[in-house]
């Protein structure tokens, strides 16, 4: 049993910075990590008047695989949450080479030859013969020699996403480039003047090409993924500083939270065996149980979600901290979401209160007291 339960966890990766999810395979082949908390330092305005907050993302990659499939390609996006981040610029850039160091050369010769000749042979007696014979050739000889360019494929793709709110990075795996390590990638917001925080989404997904039926289809392979929610701050201002620390630190707890909810799920062995088919059905998997994701992606309300609102306390209790502590971070250039945020729960509140008496297993929108 205990082999079992450590199966099923390797199944589900968690790490300290993303979360992961892998189609279509039972084991990640490659694993990514991304610091949760990155600084933004202040450069100069823009000509339309915008500050310019330079920040630096490095992704980590680690092949896990012993004899890990051939990695393509990688295709990295980053999307600031708040519409007052727009992206200035990014880097690195469109990048090309070739496998050839430096240019072709190539001759060509074209050769032209002529000749012409006479020959006379003859016997006048039996004691006497002779030969006269002539010849003439004329040989001509051109050549050309030029250089050309030797072929080039991109190995760094990028530009920008969604009307230029975001940008993306496809980076191939050439002689010059692996892709395993670290990966620096800069970008460069216009935000508006006294910008203090925001939120960054960043996906990665590592691809390969599998050629199958003699090599006439081909088919892309999903070798491992992950998502991460940066929080960028103001470089110098510490109470950001501490407010995304904060959200670090809530965001670890979720998913520590989240791992010991699904190994006490599988405590029994009727429900070890559920999971483990519902994991290699993929077909069976909905958006709905993928409450941890929607969650970090702020795509569902704590106070209302269905998934959320069966878990134990203690995990509600971790969840809702989590949304507190991306509501504090973000409201620091919003300082009416805070407003809003207090606004939901006092109705969530009164909604719970005036239900209480038909339910007494009801998520309340205000924290679940813990005994």
């Amino acid at each position: 049993m205990q082999r079992q339960l450590m199966f099923l966890s390797t199944l589900v990766l968690f790490t300290s910075a993303g979360f992961c999810s892998v189609s279509r395979a039972a084991h990640p082949e490659i694993t990514f990590d991304l610091p949760l908390v990155v600084a933004a330092f202040p450069e100069s305005c823009d000509p339309r008047g915008r500050q310019l907050m330079d920040v630096e993302l490095k992704l980590s990659s680690m092949i896990i695989a012993p004899e890990a499939k051939r990695i393509d390609q990688w295709i990295v996006r980053c999307q600031p949450r708040d519409r007052a981040m727009q992206i200035a610029d990014y880097a690195p850039r469109t990048e090309v080479a070739s496998q050839i160091k430096g240019s072709i050369q190539i001759k060509t010769s074209d050769e032209q030859a002529k000749s012409a000749g006479i020959s006379l042979d003859g016997t006048l007696t039996h004691l006497a013969s002779g030969h006269v014979g002539a010849d003439h050739t004329n040989k001509t000889t051109e050549s050309l020699q030029y250089e050309r360019v030797a072929p080039v494929q991109a190995v760094t793709a990028s530009g920008t996403i969604n009307r230029g709110r975001g940008v993306y990075f496809k980076l191939k795996w050439t002689e010059q480039q692996v892709l395993e390590g670290e990966k620096t990638f800069r970008l460069t917001f216009g935000v508006p003047a006294g910008w203090r925080s925001g939120l960054i989404d960043v996906s990665v997904i590592a691809q390969s090409e599998k050629k199958s039926f003699g090599g006439w289809d081909k088919e892309v392979v999903t070798l491992g993924n992950a998502h991460f929610v940066v929080a960028a701050y103001r470089d110098g201002d510490q109470a950001a500083y501490q407010a995304a620390k904060n959200l670090s630190s809530a965001e670890e707890a979720l998913r520590r939270a989240a791992l010991a909810h699904m190994q006490n799920q599988n405590n029994s062995l009727p429900s070890l065996v559920r999971s483990v088919t519902y994991l290699f059905d993929a077909k069976g998997r909905t958006p709905s149980d993928r409450w941890v994701e929607r969650l970090l992606l702020d795509t569902t309300n704590p106070y209302s979600d269905k998934e959320i609102q069966k878990l134990p306390v203690q995990t509600r209790v971790v969840a809702i901290d989590y949304c507190e502590a991306r509501e504090k971070f973000s409201s620091l250039d919003h300082p009416s979401r805070v407003s809003q945020l207090n606004a939901d729960v006092a109705e969530a509140m009164a909604s719970d209160i005036a239900t209480s008496s038909e339910t007494t297993n009801r998520f309340s929108a205000a924290k679940p007291a813990m005994d």
